[in-house]
């Protein structure tokens, strides 16, 4: 590296170049700068200015005995070897500045080199984890005893536990007993409700007497015995008898049950009447049929062609006047 030095040999390291030639050619270009002012102080200094004056001159600058224009600055190249005069004040203001830190800081006990400080802590923290570990071991209990509870025999918590489990299993018994009874009762409060619905249109009928177990069965099923048995039957006024006594068979229904000389089946009781009957109707819903019209089958069975239009109506008709009230 070179730079410039003055006629006092002093660096001008505003001007540095990596080459001699480098600062040949800009010594060059100084002395031909026609911007370049030089000026001249009382004591003899100088200083030189490239592209003229500044602004503020003459307000930070001491007043210059003389101004002159073009560069009146004897410069020379130098080689430059070290910056240890420029590194020397940088250093000493450092450490000044960090001594008086240490003096006027109020953690200056806790300053790197402080060796007494850090000594007599190093020593406190040894003495805490000794007593600490010393009352540890002295005073805490064997793991082994506090897993086992006092007064309580090796096994017998075994025991307690399948107690304890012996004795859940009848309260869970119970809670399942009470609810299951809950649901009877709500069933039962259920089919008295729909009895009772059933009641109002076959009450003072003989069919009266099967209202307890129509109600058992599904709603759909129970439309289509009372709305069939009032077209077929009026609701057992009308029905087939056998030996003097009733036949129970209020739809007109033609089975293998105890079948009469007219072909009619003769049940031995309500019950077993909405037993069979219940159970030919559920099929049939099961295959689809919903409606009066679509259970046409059991006026005409496999085919109405000799039923007449208006029979097969008026059959339709009167079936679903009960049916439709039931099955809403």
């Amino acid at each position: 590296m070179y730079c410039l030095v003055d006629f006092r040999n002093r660096p001008q390291f505003q001007y540095t170049f990596r080459t001699r030639a480098k600062a040949c050619e800009y010594l060059k270009k100084i002395k031909n700068n026609p911007l370049g002012i030089t000026t001249i102080y009382p004591d003899g200094r100088r200083e030189y200015f490239e592209r003229g004056l500044p602004r503020e001159f003459w307000q930070i600058r001491e007043k210059a005995g003389e101004i002159r224009k073009g560069c009146h600055v004897k410069y020379k190249i130098q080689k430059l070897n070290t910056l240890d005069g420029l590194r020397k004040t940088k250093i000493g203001l450092r450490n000044e500045s960090f001594d008086n830190w240490k003096r006027k800081s109020i953690f200056s006990l806790f300053m790197l080199g402080n060796r007494k400080v850090y000594a007599g802590l190093a020593i406190v923290s040894l003495l805490v984890l000794s007593s600490s570990f010393y009352f540890q071991n002295r005073y805490s209990m064997p793991t082994a005893a506090q897993s086992e509870p006092e007064g309580i025999v090796a096994g017998a918590a075994d025991d307690r536990t399948e107690e304890s489990d012996s004795e859940t299993e009848p309260l869970k018994l119970a809670d399942e007993e009470v609810i299951m009874n809950l649901l009877g009762k709500i069933e039962e409060e259920k089919q008295e409700e729909f009895e009772t619905e059933i009641l109002r249109y076959v009450k003072g009928r003989p069919m009266e007497a099967m209202a307890p177990y129509i109600a058992k069965q599904d709603r759909i099923v129970a439309a289509f015995l009372v709305g069939i048995a009032m077209k077929e039957s009026k609701f057992g006024v009308y029905a087939p008898h056998s030996g003097g006594r009733d036949c129970y068979n209020y739809w007109g229904y033609k089975g293998r049950e105890n079948t009469t000389a007219s072909g009619y089946s003769c049940f031995n009781s309500p019950e077993h009447a909405i037993q069979v009957v219940g159970k030919k109707i559920a099929s049939l819903t099961a295959r689809g049929i919903s409606n009066p019209a679509e259970m046409i089958s059991w006026k005409c069975g496999s085919s109405c062609a000799g039923h007449g239009a208006e029979n097969v109506r008026k059959w339709i008709s009167d079936v679903s006047i009960y049916f439709s009230k039931i099955n809403s």
